[in-house]
């Protein structure tokens, strides 16, 4: 990404080092560096029909094998191919599927398959080795990477018995072929099904300002390890921290633990240029982390992540408090969490016994604005009325006979709530176990997206589970699964294989549990298993799914764009923007949104000065802002070089001002801290007029039809938070005919 905010300490440290080819923090706001999500291709290996069986060679009579290949490689993304590992013959033998992809996928891409495992779940214990590579085509095709997958990682995939998911890394290569390779273990036939292979993109380039943990020649006085607690810590170490905090964004400091009982290697780290008061409150403190093996979520329950000021220990996360573990290009995660105290120091610590933490490698520190972890592009759902099944599906209630009496084992309570789009209610799923109970009590519920998930979107929900604790063992109990718009299963992710599992902004009990999809898809459920005398309580607020703020490669910045800001004047958006540096820039396209699930689309174009170490200023006005017919519009900048690379700005809002037209309309008591009390007056109604209620952000809250002037009450959810609302009288066709804005105080 081209467009970047830095402090101006850490800006000229950036500079120093060249980032080409040097995974860092993208620091700056919200939106992609060369094209938006949308519009970058996924790679598919349905419709390739070029797949090759990588069986040994010769082949061993009676070892493993791969029937019906072409199925994973024709135009039908249901069909599979079977692989089978042999249980005697297999073993040092593997047995392996490479498809070709419609296409190259660039560096950064996810790649990986979508398998189910077809054994049953006590056959997971039959896998051997797995593997996954990446191939690029020629006259020979080169091998570009390869990663051996955990054990622990592919049996939490694969719990999903009979259901699609995901084996996956993010690439640091191109490619245009993925591999999977299994080898099994004596005694038990293993057979899974491979549905696809692919290359998705997993997520949106970002900006945001920040600080990391880079230092000229760091020394103890910017990092340093503590004393180990435990039994017997034999070979207990932490490798080379000091480059924690050195220039270079690519080495690290590994976390060494060998034959150890209770063992904790710790390490800590100060931020650069961070100013006498500390990284603010409310910024994100967390480190960068990888292994050899892919990660997933059961690394959060080895590990704590605590922030210091002045030395001083300020506060502390472990487990899933730890809210992120977001997978990165080149087998690297991050893992953080919004801190309520400012800081200058972050530190990482391994909990517990023995864990997947063993041999972690950490990379550096940082301190984050929030907006680089919040979701982009959000679809919801949220839809006026909903209605079953079209809207949401609910699972049927579960009952068994038990001593002459009717027991319900799992049941969905309110499940409309978690499709009508106030985001403040809930469906809950409940389920019952009981010690004399041998089945599994499930409940799910099945929500549509008020428009289309993309395929690299982040896909999940919204939940509250009990106390409102949400632990990694609540984890192996949820399901996530998404569907097209005809109802078919695309994947599921079950346990920890939902990577990503994020306390929701301004909530202490309320979490994102979610997955990367490799699919467009239209449909999210949740499903809740109840293991014998485990009961489960599940609150449901709703789906969504959204673009993921990335962290990827950077090169030197053509241009660094210090301020984009709009606002209302005389009837119009005005757009201003300055750059503190140019190089090679060729021209700015300004691109307004309505909001919800439209998109953006340019309004105009600005010459830019092309090079420059100057600081210039901008500007548009956008005179068809007022007839847009929405209360907020959304804008961003799109960058073009001379050479043809885009960037995009973060996105600004505009606050439409429409007094000069509220005769129409009157609401009142305004300010009211009552919403029920609300009253609109209506006056020269046109035939088929509608009211309609917006958020500060610009969604729609409520919608009422008026059929006659006059005095009528404002339906209003009666959970509607206290801020400032937008009260819109619409005409037939959609036209704004009047605005009013409605304050509404704390009760």
């Amino acid at each position: 990404m081209r467009i970047f905010t830095l402090p101006s300490v850490l800006l000229a440290r950036v500079r120093v080092l060249s980032l080409v080819a040097a995974l860092c923090l993208v620091l700056g706001s919200a939106f992609a560096t060369r094209a938006s999500a949308q519009s970058l291709p996924a790679y598919y290996s349905t419709g390739s029909n070029v797949f090759q069986i990588t069986q040994p060679s010769p082949q061993v009579t009676g070892s493993g094998n791969v029937t019906a290949g072409l199925n994973a490689s024709d135009s039908d993304f249901s069909t599979f191919a079977v692989l089978r590992t042999d249980a005697n013959l297999t073993l040092g033998n593997p047995v392996g599927l490479r498809l070709k992809l419609t296409g190259v996928a660039p560096a950064g891409y996810r790649a990986g398959v979508l398998l189910a495992n077809a054994s049953g779940l006590l056959s997971l214990n039959a896998l051997g080795t797995v593997t996954l590579r990446t191939y690029l085509s020629g006259a020979t095709p080169e091998l570009r990477e390869e990663k051996v997958v955990r054990a622990d990682v592919v049996r939490a995939s694969l719990l999903a018995t009979d259901r699609p998911t995901q084996l996956e890394f993010s690439s640091s290569k191109s490619f245009d072929a993925v591999e999977i390779e299994i080898g099994g273990l004596v005694g038990v036939n293993y057979t899974t099904n491979i549905y696809y292979a692919y290359g998705v993109l997993p997520g949106v380039q970002t900006r945001a300002a920040g600080y990391l943990s880079q230092f000229a020649a760091p020394t103890s006085a910017e990092y340093n390890t503590r004393d180990y607690t435990g039994l017997a810590c034999v070979l207990t170490d932490v490798d080379n921290p000091e480059r924690v905090a050195d220039f270079d964004l690519t080495n690290f400091a590994t976390f060494r633990s060998v034959l150890t009982v209770a063992c904790q290697p710790s390490l800590r780290t100060k931020l650069a240029g961070v100013p006498a008061s500390g990284v603010p409150a409310g910024h994100y403190a967390g480190f960068v982390v990888g292994q050899a093996g892919l990660l997933d979520a059961g690394v959060l329950s080895g590990l704590r992540v605590s922030t210091y000021r002045n030395g001083a220990l300020q506060e502390s996360r472990t487990g899933t408090g730890l809210l992120e573990l977001d997978v990165l290009p080149g087998g690297k995660a991050q893992v953080s969490f919004p801190a309520t105290l400012p800081f200058d120091e972050v530190g990482i610590s391994r909990t517990g016994l023995l864990t997947a933490v063993d041999n972690l490698n950490i990379y550096y520190g940082f301190g984050l604005q929030p907006q680089f972890f919040e979701g982009l592009n959000p679809v919801l759902t949220d839809v006026t009325a909903p209605t079953s099944p079209e809207q949401y599906l609910a699972s049927a209630p579960q009952t068994i006979s038990l001593l002459g009496l009717v027991v319900t084992l799992s049941r969905v309570v309110d499940p409309e709530n978690a499709a009508d789009g106030i985001l403040t209610n809930f469906a809950q799923l409940n389920t019952t176990g009981l010690g004399l109970i041998t089945e599994t009590a499930k409940a799910s519920l099945r929500l549509k997206l008020n428009g289309t998930g993309r395929a690299g979107n982040r896909v999940g929900v919204v939940i509250q589970q009990g106390a409102g604790l949400l632990d990694l063992a609540a984890l192996q109990r949820l399901t996530l699964l998404t569907y097209d718009a005809d109802k078919n299963l695309i994947e599921t992710k079950t346990g920890s294989a939902l990577l990503t599992v994020s306390l929701l902004a301004g909530s202490t009990d309320k979490f994102k549990v979610s997955f990367l999809a490799t699919r467009d898809f239209q449909y999210v459920a949740l499903e809740v298993n109840s293991a014998a005398s485990v009961s489960s309580n599940t609150r449901l607020y709703y789906g969504f799914a959204e673009d993921v703020p990335l962290l990827s490669f950077a090169a030197p910045l053509p241009v660094e764009l210090s301020a984009f800001t709009g606002r209302w004047a005389n009837g119009a958006a005005t757009l201003n923007w300055a750059t503190a540096s140019e190089k090679n820039s060729s021209h700015f396209v300004v691109e307004r949104s309505t909001g919800s699930n439209a998109g953006f689309q340019a309004i105009g174009q600005v010459q830019s000065v092309g090079n420059s170490s100057r600081a210039q200023t901008y500007t548009l006005r956008d005179e068809e802002a007022a007839s847009q017919g929405v209360a907020v519009l959304y804008y961003r900048l799109r960058q073009v070089d001379v050479d043809g690379k885009q960037a995009f700005s973060p996105v600004v809002s505009v606050v439409v001002d429409q007094r000069s037209s509220t005769s129409r309309l009157q609401v009142y008591p305004n300010p009211t801290s009552d919403v029920r009390s609300v009253m609109i007056r209506l006056q020269d109604l046109p035939a088929g007029s509608t009211v309609q209620t917006y958020s500060p952000l610009g969604r729609l809250v409520s919608r009422m039809p008026v059929t006659e002037a006059g005095a009528t009450r404002l339906v209003l959810p009666a959970t509607l938070a206290p801020g400032m609302y937008y009260v819109v009288l619409r005409g037939a066709s959609g036209q704004v005919l009047s605005t009013q804005r409605l304050a509404v105080e704390s009760r």
